[in-house]
C-alpha cells in the first residue's frame, strides 16, 4: 500500500469500527482514539511495507494488543495504589509511627551489632538490589561465601524480631 489516498479511504473506513472495538475493551474514550491512532501511525510508518490484504488485520491486532496493554498498566497502577495504601496507613497513625520508629531503631542496632563484612554484604544485596554472584565479584569472594554471610544476617534479625516480640 504506497498511496496515500488508500491510506485516507483506510483511516475513514476503519477508524469508528476500530475505535467501537477498543471502546468494548477500554472504558474511556479518549484512551480508545490514542489507541487506535497509534495503530493507524503504526500502518502510516510502515505504509511502503504494508499489504493491503492484511492491513485490516494488522489494525485489529494492533488495536487488541494495545488495548490489552493499556488494561495490564492500569491494572499494575492499581495494584501499586492498593499497595502503597496497605504500607502507609499504619505509618499514618501516631501508633503506626511509633512502631514504624520502633523497627527502624531495633533494626539499626542489629546492623551496628553485626560483623562489618556481613553488614556490608546485607547492605548490597537488599538495599543496592545487587545480586550474590555481583557482590561476590566486586568483593573478589565466592558465590557461597556470600550465602552464608546472608544467612548469618538474616537469622540476626529473625533472633532479633524473636527477642523484641
Amino acid at each position: 500500500m504506497e498511496d496515500h489516498n488508500a491510506f485516507e479511504a483506510l483511516f475513514k473506513g476503519y477508524y469508528m469500527q476500530l475505535f467501537c472495538f477498543a471502546r468494548n475493551m477500554v472504558n474511556d474514550e479518549e484512551e480508545c482514539r490514542d489507541i487506535v491512532g497509534a495503530a493507524f501511525e503504526g500502518v502510516w510508518k510502515r505504509l511502503a511495507e504494508i499489504d493491503e490484504k492484511t492491513v485490516r488485520a494488522y489494525l485489529y491486532r494492533t488495536v487488541r494488543n494495545n488495548c490489552i496493554n493499556y488494561l495490564s498498566h492500569q491494572q499494575l497502577e492499581r495494584q501499586y495504589a492498593a499497595y502503597y495504601k496497605a504500607v502507609t496507613e499504619d505509618v499514618m497513625t501516631d501508633e503506626g509511627m511509633a512502631e514504624s520508629e520502633e523497627r527502624t531503631h531495633v533494626m539499626r542496632q542489629v546492623l551496628s551489632a553485626m560483623n562489618p563484612t556481613t553488614r556490608e554484604i546485607l547492605t548490597a544485596c537488599y538495599v543496592d538490589g545487587k545480586k550474590y554472584k555481583e557482590v561476590a565479584e566486586d568483593r573478589g569472594i565466592s558465590i557461597s561465601t556470600v550465602k552464608k554471610h546472608m544467612v548469618a544476617a538474616l537469622r540476626t534479625i529473625r533472633e532479633a524480631r524473636i527477642k523484641k516480640a
